[in-house]
């Protein structure tokens, strides 16, 4: 199945790009072979630019040049317009081809196009085209895969010439037309498949082709060919948006509006949230200002007291002992358990002994207690 999936024959591609590059049905590959045939006294050259980019090059400035355009729908960009108008304002001509020319190019020619749909296959045979110049005898083309025939609903009649014609049943509509504008001409054809690689095989649509780019007098023609082919790559998106005066105001709105949004709107809209630190521990803090209070008011008494009360407190917690009853008993059993010597132990107790009598203490009793309880403190460390 891989084999016979392989080795199947391709399907025709019926992509109409009108490319020189193009061998598929609706590509313009022989035409292109054929102008540097029939006319080996024209300078052909293919145009891999825009009309303006190619135009606007002060190097690629030609006189005596005509620009040569086939496409399925024209649809050029406001700049690429200008330069056509200008090119052929100054003396040159334009050739467009095309089912829908460029609209304001032809609004530029005051000119207005329709297109007729044939959906019956007897409808096709009886469409014929034809030149209008009595030259060519009014000889009658069928082009029967032809499906959108457009026409010209209106035209500046002042300025322009009919050049060819296509019939239908009930009706007769001009598609071939030929109008000055300033110093030069503008040619536009309506039917861009009879250029195209399968009906330039055909013997007598070949004709018509031919017959038709005969009103070429210039020496140079320029072949419009931007991105035409299958092959191409595709159009850079930025370019295709700045080609298309709708899409670039809209990119234009789009970044004038974000500068704005990044001017007025871009700053904070919340209110800052303030930080708000922990808590501290300031039980020391709190304790020295206690005791700096009882200190200056020179309650000495009060102060041994509460000393005396978290020393008791102290030595039950750690050492289990009876604070009851404070004696020499109470300061061997201190000694043996915190290994304390006997000495500061003794001292301890006599001290506390004599607050309990309740004799009034003075600055230096204070001293005296709080340094022997910090020594006794220290030692147990």
């Amino acid at each position: 199945m891989m084999y016979l999936e392989y080795t199947k024959p391709k399907p025709i591609d019926w992509t109409p790009t009108y490319s020189s590059k193009d061998k598929i049905p609706l590509g313009t590959y022989i035409l292109s072979k054929e102008i540097s045939r029939l006319f080996p006294d024209k300078n052909l050259k293919i145009v891999e630019e825009t009309p303006a980019s190619y135009l606007n090059n002060q190097e690629n400035e030609e006189s005596n040049s005509l620009y040569f355009i086939i496409n399925q729908d024209s649809h050029l960009s406001e700049t690429d317009s200008k330069a056509l108008l200008n090119f052929v304002k100054n003396g040159n001509d334009v050739f467009i081809v095309s089912l829908s020319p460029p609209k304001q190019i032809l609004d530029s020619l005051k000119t207005e196009v329709k297109t007729s749909y044939y959906v019956l296959k007897e409808d096709f045979s009886n469409v014929w085209v034809y030149l209008t110049n009595p030259v060519f005898s009014k000889k009658q083309f069928n082009f029967e895969k032809v499906s959108y025939y457009s026409y010209f609903n209106k035209i500046d009649s002042a300025k322009s010439v009919i050049l060819g014609e296509y019939t239908a049943p009930g009706e007769k509509r001009t598609n071939f037309i030929r109008q000055k504008y300033g110093n030069g001409y503008f040619y536009i054809h309506l039917l861009p498949e009879a250029y195209s690689n399968y009906f330039m095989l055909n013997d007598n649509n070949y004709t018509y082709a031919i017959n038709s780019i005969n009103y070429i007098n210039k020496k140079n023609i320029l072949w419009e060919e931007n991105k035409k082919s299958i092959d191409s790559p595709s159009e850079d998106i930025l370019m295709y948006i700045l080609n298309n005066p709708p899409l670039l105001w809209a990119w234009r709105i789009i970044i004038v509006s974000s500068i704005f949004y990044c001017i007025f709107f871009g700053k904070r809209l919340q209110r800052k949230i303030p930080i708000i630190n922990p808590l501290k521990n300031t039980t020391v803090e709190f304790t020295k200002t206690i005791g700096n209070l009882y200190y200056n008011n020179r309650e000495h008494q009060d102060i041994i007291q509460k000393k005396i009360k978290y020393f008791l407190y102290f030595i039950k917690e750690h050492y289990f002992m009876d604070i009851d009853k404070i004696d020499d008993n109470f300061s061997e059993k201190l000694h043996l358990k915190s290994g304390v010597s006997k000495e500061v132990t003794d001292k301890i107790v006599s001290l506390i002994q004599k607050n309990q009598e309740s004799s009034p203490q003075s600055e230096e009793d204070l001293k005296t207690i709080n340094s022997i309880i910090d020594l006794f403190y220290k030692k147990i460390k």
